[in-house]
């Protein structure tokens, strides 16, 4: 049966998506009894306004969300991608419990019937109603009613062992009905207030669509009025400084030491690595299927897929490409860890690749002298006779990349070299030395190795050689040795003592970004809630973990006026040449008569450059200007033919002058009003939900001891 059979196909992603959908509304319907999140203190891993978060089913979370990002990914999530899980969970748990306390103090329920008038009415919920359509787009009612009344015969278990799986599937989908019917009657009344007026409406209709056209005349400061013309006083400083105290507002910062202990793979990592790939060349060389291998084995599945030369790594190239149909090649060890290949098939492809080395002789003055020209012909005749071309190569050539390398520069195709060289290359057969060609670049003397259009189908084994848990822990225990030790003794002689290199970092509480670790909240929570001289426990880091000393604590405030003088003095004066600038356009402004055009300013001061600007509306970037709101702002008020009085802005002055305005368009308008409600309706919505959200996590009392679980 097609839609059974669709239904059974469709699992994995329903699945996914309702897991997801029960992450993030799990504790409307059942609240955190559900997680049992009520428990004892003695496992409590933070408060939401006196609801306990337990360790273990904060740790079940997270695991669900790792499971997934694995699911998706093909790879367990790093500590570093741990730590972002985690700090996704607990924002989510917040939210969640906040969200559920406003649902309950409103009163707001889903009855049973409204979940079956959705599910049996007319309009059934999407994500369900689809699965349920034939290939000719009609929805099967018939079928539909009959899933809902027998679901065990459309959904089963992956694993066949329960026969109640579908019944148990519909019931946990219903519970996420509920949830989205919650959540749209919460939003129904906290957005009931979220209204868009026809004025607002037609404003954004004109700010996107009404042309303006008009004369500008910019008073640029910087170029009108020079540094010695102004002069500025410790009292102008003083008004300056009083007048922008929030600019110099400064965050609680707190100024750290650390130790990094860098994860590495041991010798006997890369030896449990190596006997896993040799075990598993074995079992091929036995005859084993080899992509029960890969996915045995491999920690990048990769089978089937065709490679052309130059899309391996060179270690692998020449092995691979130099093996026969059904060879297994390798192990191979290289940068990016171990590989064993299988060569599947072979096939012609549409492009020839060829394999080249060159000598690279560079022009004098743009020229190929005799000189250069007679060393070419020396080096051809030397490797015609059988000198080794990598050593004259690394002796002669200018290209120094490809130089250490003998000069190889690998497999390429067409379209990846000069012209020049391209056309020697491809001409040249296998083995033969060609030059010296002329490029922009110099004298090349080119060797073939190969050409090539074959492309394989492989089957690849890659692991990598990554610190094993064994290991990962030892490197804990050391840095958590260190840490005791440097909180007995001192930090800094301990650390010089183990040789260590004691990096710095200020943080400030907000950002909780630490230069040369990244975002790290739990650091950050620690480092404002310690005293000076205290050492951490090792945290997990990118790469491995960090242990880190607190040195210097500064709180909020603002910062004294001795201190930013000197950095103040510009910006006085530059205030100063404003002042000066927006005089001078006053003083312009008054000599235009009723009736003038503003061209007229540069007659009166040939300094003064005034343009006619191009076609333009308030709501779009305005060329030569930009978004200056002080210019749209004064535009927006004039009339045509209407000159503004002198304006500041951020780079000095202006005056403009108002030409025309394109007429209202009462048809496009008609036909743009709805979009256009609709979009600043979604706008304001966003805006107030994230501003609502805001306000609950303010007034919440929230108690996060999750530093104290995790590292």
């Amino acid at each position: 049966m097609p839609i059974m059979t669709r239904m059974r196909d469709s699992m994995p992603i329903i699945l996914f998506g309702l897991l997801i959908a029960f992450l993030i509304t799990i504790i409307f319907e059942w609240g955190m009894d559900y997680l049992g999140m009520r428990g004892g203190q003695s496992d409590v891993i933070g408060t939401i306004n006196g609801i306990n978060i337990s360790y273990q089913d904060f740790s079940n979370l997270v695991k669900s969300y790792a499971d997934n990002q694995k699911a998706q990914s093909g790879k367990e999530p790093d500590e570093n991608q741990l730590t972002q899980i985690r700090e996704q969970v607990w924002d989510n748990l917040v939210t969640q419990q906040l969200v559920e306390e406003e649902v309950h103090r409103l009163g707001i329920t889903v009855t049973d019937q409204e979940l079956v008038d959705w599910v049996r009415g007319e309009n059934p919920p999407e994500d369900l109603r689809r699965n349920f359509v034939d290939s000719a787009g009609q929805f099967r009612r018939d079928m539909y009613e009959q899933f809902l009344s027998s679901p065990n015969q459309f959904i089963r278990d992956p694993e066949g062992r329960d026969p109640e799986f579908g019944s148990k599937w519909l019931k946990q989908y219903e519970a996420s009905l509920r949830q989205r019917r919650l959540q749209e009657k919460l939003q129904s009344i906290i957005l009931a207030s979220v209204r868009v007026t026809d004025g607002e409406i037609r404003q954004r209709y004109l700010d996107q669509s009404q042309l303006y056209s008009a004369l500008y005349a910019p008073f640029d400061a910087a170029q009108l009025v020079q540094d010695q013309d102004v002069q500025v006083t410790d009292t102008d400083i003083k008004t300056y400084y009083d007048e922008n105290l929030d600019q110099y507002k400064v965050e609680a910062t707190r100024k750290l030491q650390y130790v990094l202990f860098l994860e590495k793979a041991s010798s006997s990592d890369s030896l449990m690595r190596k006997k896993d790939i040799e075990e598993a060349a074995q079992k091929a060389r036995a005859g084993a299927d080899f992509i029960q291998l890969v996915y045995s084995y491999s920690d990048k599945p990769d089978s089937g897929a065709y490679f052309r030369h130059g899309e391996l790594s060179p270690s692998l190239e020449a092995p691979v490409f130099a093996a026969a149909t059904g060879s297994v090649v390798g192990p191979i060890e290289d940068q990016d860890g171990l590989h064993l290949l299988k060569v599947l098939e072979q096939r012609t492809g549409k492009e020839t690749y060829v394999h080249a080395s060159h000598i690279l002789l560079p022009l004098e003055g743009g020229e190929d002298t005799a000189a250069t020209r007679a060393l070419a012909k020396t080096i051809i005749r030397d490797a015609t006779a059988g000198k080794d071309f990598a050593a004259l190569a690394r002796q002669y050539s200018k290209d120094l990349g490809s130089a250490q390398r003998g000069g190889d520069l690998g497999w390429f195709g067409k379209n990846r070299m000069v012209p020049e060289f391209e056309k020697a290359a491809f001409a040249a057969k296998p083995g033969q030395i060609v030059g010296p060609i002329r490029s922009p670049y110099g004298l090349h003397i080119i060797k073939v190795h190969g050409r090539d259009s074959r492309e394989l189908k492989l089957a690849h084994i890659s692991i990598k050689i990554d610190a094993s848990n064994q290991t990962r822990t030892e490197l804990y225990d050391r840095a958590r040795d260190f840490a005791y030790n440097a909180r007995e003794t001192d930090f800094t002689r301990e650390s010089q003592q183990m040789a260590f290199e004691v990096k710095e970092a200020q943080i400030q509480e907000k950002a909780a970004v630490i230069p040369g670790v990244g975002m790290h909240q739990g650091v950050s929570r620690w480092a404002f809630g310690e005293s000076i001289g205290a050492v951490s426990e090792p945290y997990s880091v990118q790469g491995g973990y960090a242990v880190f000393h607190l040195v210097e604590i500064k709180d909020a405030g603002v910062r004294p006026l001795d201190e930013v003088k000197e950095n103040i003095r510009p910006l006085a004066v530059r205030q100063k040449k404003i002042e000066k600038v927006t005089a001078l356009a006053a003083d312009l402004r008054s000599k235009l008569a009723q009736g003038d055009s503003l061209a007229r300013v540069h007659a009166l001061n040939p300094a003064i450059s005034v343009q006619e600007l191009p076609a333009f509306t308030l709501g779009g970037n305005i060329p030569g200007i930009g978004r200056d709101a002080a210019f749209i702002g004064t535009v927006a008020g004039l009339q045509a033919g209407q000159i503004s009085p002198a304006v500041k802005n951020q780079r000095g002055a202006f005056l403009v002058q108002l030409l025309s305005v394109s007429p209202f368009d009462s048809t496009g308008f008609s036909s743009q009003r709805d979009m256009l409600k609709s979009r600043l309706v979604q706008e304001k919505r966003n805006r107030f939900l994230t501003d609502w959200l805001s306000m609950l996590k303010e007034k919440a009392d929230i108690e996060d001891r999750r530093d104290m679980f995790f590292r």
